[in-house]
């Protein structure tokens, strides 16, 4: 009796879990709850650029 009951428990609790995250969604209009990729960003970088250096005069 016990085991189905949490059974049960956990179910509802999924279910709560789903509207939940999916009024969040809707409220402020963007998915927060993506999982993150396993694949790497593969962005290039900006080249770096070093100004000159001063010139100093005594």
């Amino acid at each position: 009796m016990l085991p189905q009951f949490i059974t049960y428990c956990l179910e509802i609790i999924k279910q709560q879990n789903e509207i939940i995250c999916t009024l969040i969604t809707l409220l402020i209009k963007k998915n927060v709850f993506n999982k993150p990729s396993k694949e790497p960003v593969n962005k290039p970088y900006r080249k770096l650029q070093v100004d000159e250096l001063p010139v100093v005069e005594k």
